[in-house]
């Protein structure tokens, strides 16, 4: 999976099936789906690979925890906003969660 992502077939096409599976969600239903999936994720990762699990499901937290940095919050055009919100730290508190992690 790690390798489709490094191709940009593979990420135009991940594109496309979370544009088509989420494009017409609001935010709330996106993160809801979103949750919902991991948690089904973990599941057939226990299921499937046991032995890969750990580190695949430690990748999507990374990703997570990446992405909630990508930006300060809050802050004017000279900084002074903070790395990561209260309500970006709740939702990689879910993510964490749903992924047993």
């Amino acid at each position: 999976m790690v390798a489709d992502f490094q191709t940009s077939d593979g990420r135009a096409a991940a594109h496309d099936g979370l544009k088509a599976e989420l494009g017409k969600s609001t935010p709330t239903e996106i993160k809801s789906k979103t949750i919902a999936s991991l948690r089904e994720v973990t599941s057939l990762l226990a299921a499937k690979a046991p032995d890969d699990a750990a580190a695949f499901k430690g990748w999507l937290r990374q990703i997570s925890q990446k992405t909630a940095e990508a930006a300060s919050e809050g802050g004017g055009l000279f900084g002074g906003g903070v790395q990561v919100s209260d309500a970006e730290k709740a939702t990689l508190g879910e993510i964490s969660s749903a992924l047993g992690i």
